[in-house]
């Protein structure tokens, strides 16, 4: 229950600073908000499509994937002479975006699947169970 009540309240925020940074508001919370925003959305998004992985792991490889994926954006708009902060929010934005949109459609497809889903409790052969024995 804390979790999805720090969950929402990060979400909230996020999308606070994005909507008043794309409005071109100035106050002192549009920087820390939009930050929040431009670290938080990727890795919330990110973490949507590894499931499969331990809370833990799926917190770092998320968090790993916000740091490359904020560089990324903001290395190509600076090399391109395009950057400013609606651009930044709106890139990341897309890309979230994009990433919400098969995270959806990998769930739709997993229930539809049942059972035989990536991801699912059932018992299978695993073929590179040899890898992890001791």
């Amino acid at each position: 229950m804390r979790a999805h009540l720090l969950f929402g309240t990060l979400t909230i925020a996020g999308l606070t600073g994005a909507v008043l940074t794309l409005a071109g508001v100035r106050s002192p919370v549009t920087g820390p908000l939009t930050l929040l925003f431009l670290l938080f959305t990727p890795a919330a998004c990110v973490a949507l499509l590894l499931t499969a992985l331990e809370p833990l792991a799926r917190t770092v490889v998320a968090g790993a994937a916000t740091l490359a994926l904020a560089t990324s954006v903001a290395e190509v708009m600076l090399v391109a002479s395009a950057w400013s902060p609606r651009g930044g929010v709106v890139a990341v934005g897309v890309v979230c975006a994009m990433l919400a949109v098969t995270s959806g459609i990998r769930r739709r497809r997993a229930d539809s699947a049942g059972e035989d889903a990536p991801g699912s409790s059932a018992p299978d052969d695993d073929e590179d169970a040899w890898a992890f024995e001791a």
